[in-house]
């Protein structure tokens, strides 16, 4: 996965967030802005859509392109959020981590937030276990698992610690080292969240979607808004994934 960054003209695509409030038609800054973001190499995007994407982000941050690239990576797609970024949003939301192991073949955390913790334990054992951390050979060590075994393993165990603790931090959304290797999606059209919750997992997605404030408490899943439905069937593997690590 090539991360590195192209040289560009910062003044082509700066923008603060004083002036997205001054915009006045905003799917043509879009377009605009996303051009700029295609043509600038930052992202290293396929097509001048995949800028509109991004710029429709940056809309809705406020943030200009070069500060959203320090918070994210586009992979396959979409986009992932940086391991760094991950902790640091989890830390302003309240949390907080202790550091009990970290060398190149485990890395062990406690995350707290509120009453709530939890015991993280990313090995690479596991991760050799389960072909994350090599080739399709299931043998050969993948460039970035070979290098920096324990910088992998750190950001694995941030992935996991925050979408248990605060799932709200990243809800939707993948980090860079989950879609580092393909997953393995399930391609099923899915029209109901009947079809998408595993079933007994009912008050865990309630639960879910409080925390992201989607539903107020005491509300059940009939007061989701059809906008909120929409956007989980669009992407049910990660409403799953947070579901199941409740």
């Amino acid at each position: 996965m090539d991360n590195e960054l192209i040289p560009v003209q910062p003044a082509d695509i700066q923008v603060t967030g004083g002036m997205y409030d001054r915009i006045s038609d905003p799917m043509l800054a879009i377009k605009t802005l996303g051009m700029s973001i295609f043509k600038s190499g930052i992202f290293g995007l396929d097509k001048p859509e995949q800028g509109e994407i991004l710029a429709m982000q940056c809309l809705v941050e406020k943030k200009s392109p070069l500060e959203l690239a320090r918070t994210y990576h586009f992979i396959q797609g979409q986009l992932a959020i940086r391991s760094d970024a991950l902790l640091a949003k989890y830390q302003m939301a309240g949390g907080k981590v202790e550091w009990i192991e970290r060398n190149d073949e485990e890395v062990k955390a406690r995350f707290y937030r509120a009453d709530q913790s939890a015991m993280i334990t990313a090995s690479m054992k596991e991760y050799l276990g389960n072909g994350t951390a090599t080739k399709a050979d299931g043998k050969t060590l993948k460039d970035n698992w070979r290098r920096w075994p324990r910088r992998m393993l750190t950001a694995r165990a941030i992935s996991e610690g925050v979408r248990l603790i605060a799932p709200e931090c990243c809800f939707g959304t993948y980090t860079v080292e989950e879609l580092e290797q393909p997953k393995v999606i399930d391609k099923k059209s899915y029209s109901t969240l009947d079809e998408i919750i595993p079933e007994g997992k009912v008050p865990q997605a309630i639960q879910l979607l409080q925390k992201t404030h989607h539903l107020l408490e005491g509300e059940d899943l009939s007061h989701l808004s059809p906008a909120t439905i929409e956007s989980i069937l669009k992407k049910p593997q990660a409403f799953i994934d947070a579901i199941n690590s409740l």
